[in-house]
């Protein structure tokens, strides 16, 4: 709330005693508890939402219970997360105690030991490891074989270091390129080692600390710079959603994910034989039987690609290509959109006998939405989440499918 205060102030002219010009002086002072009508108003307007949806006669009931399943259910995430979380700490911290205990004790390993570490060491700097003899003797290490040209100098470095090694000779042959030997000839298997926070998938650890690096930063900000402090917040978040998501931004922005941003799995079993199955799912343009989001699909000449028109969330209509890489009659179908298409994705549709005479239909969709995965989220929200429409389409096709397999019940007269 902000006030306004008006001081007057007079002066008095010593020789004369007449008055000076009366000057107004405007104070404004403002109070800290400011209100925020809109704030309140939205807060009012999401209560009373929530209340209407919770309480609703008619539906309200399942919709209670969804909630407490849905709460009961992030209870359990919770606590095995937490599980997996004090796993990998304890791990860790065994992990950890080792690593020293091999720097400080491994000296005195004989020489057994020692070939099995040197062969170690050896995989992971080496591209073909197997080219290369090792020989123990006394805690000197000779090294005979094969090896590529830019590998034999680290090698030797690394194997060096390993603790109880005292020297090491190397009588092995050094090549450029593998063509003169057929050790070195075809593909090595040596990795590079990739940082843990560079990798797609991060360890509950690696998140923790990576959750706790951006709450730490977000509480810093405050006294920087307001530029400064609105690119710092915005890296922050990033951090956090990254930590708490476990996906790589590039998934979650869906900039240069290809078609693997989303990964969406159903399955389904069906009270039929797979002969009965399989002209339903191998045939495009039957899809709209049993998928009402499915307008229309028309199939090209060759019949290899298929053209889509499908109904997007709010409303949208969305047309794509999609081209068959793989057709196998009876067991399983895989398919691919093409290149420039507004949403990328690929997907499997793969079809088992079960033992009892019934079929498994299972799908697996990979897919790159517009924003990645948080237009995925939002897509949720505007009631299109993939993996619910998806389930739902194959649980049509079971009763599809299984009310044209059983006869139908003779009319009594």
């Amino acid at each position: 709330m902000r006030t306004t205060a008006f001081r007057g102030i007079s002066s008095f002219n010593g020789e004369s005693r007449q008055p000076a010009p009366r000057r107004i002086q405007i104070v404004h002072t403002e109070s800290r508890g400011r209100s925020h009508p809109v704030v309140a108003a939205v807060l009012g307007a999401c209560a009373g939402a929530a209340v209407t949806y919770l309480l609703d006669p008619d539906r309200g009931r399942s919709r209670r219970a969804r909630v407490r399943d849905k709460g009961s259910h992030a209870t359990h995430e919770v606590r095995d997360g937490l599980g997996v979380l004090g796993r990998d700490l304890s791990n860790r911290g065994r992990g950890s105690a080792a690593a020293a205990r091999y720097r400080l004790t491994g000296g005195t390993a004989d020489d057994r030991v020692l070939h099995e570490r040197v062969r170690a060491e050896l995989g992971r700097h080496i591209s073909h490891p197997h080219a290369v003899e090792v020989d123990v003797r006394e805690r000197v290490v000779t090294l005979s074989g094969d090896v590529l040209a830019g590998e034999d100098e680290r090698a030797r470095q690394k194997v060096r270091r390993i603790p109880g090694v005292k020297r090491v000779e190397t009588n092995w042959h050094v090549h450029r390129d593998g063509t003169d030997a057929p050790r070195l000839q075809g593909q090595g298997r040596r990795r590079k080692a990739v940082p843990e926070l560079l990798q797609q998938r991060w360890s509950p650890s690696a998140r923790l600390v990576a959750g706790g690096a951006a709450a730490s930063i977000w509480a810093v900000t405050g006294k920087l710079p307001r530029p400064l402090s609105w690119l710092t917040r915005c890296a922050a978040s990033a951090l956090a959603v990254r930590a708490a998501t476990n996906l790589p931004l590039r998934r979650l922005t869906g900039v240069n994910a290809g078609r693997e941003a989303i990964d969406v799995n159903a399955a389904v079993s069906i009270a039929a034989p797979v002969a009965a199955v399989w002209p339903l799912v191998s045939d495009y343009s039957l899809f709209p039987r049993f998928m009402p989001d499915v307008e229309e699909v028309r199939l090209s000449a060759d019949e290899l690609r298929s053209h889509w028109v499908i109904r997007g969330p709010a409303g949208t209509r969305i047309r794509f290509t999609a081209t068959e890489t793989k057709r196998e009659e009876g067991a399983e179908i895989a398919w691919k959109s093409g290149d420039g298409e507004l949403i990328a994705h690929t997907g499997v549709l793969r079809v088992d006998a079960q033992a009892d005479g019934r079929t498994r239909v299972q799908v697996h969709l990979c897919y790159n939405p517009i924003a990645g995965a948080a237009g995925h989220a939002i897509a949720g929200l505007l009631g299109a989440h993939p993996a619910r429409k998806l389930r739902q389409d194959l649980v049509r096709l079971k009763e599809h499918v299984e009310n044209q397999v059983q006869p139908a019940a003779p009319s009594l007269l």
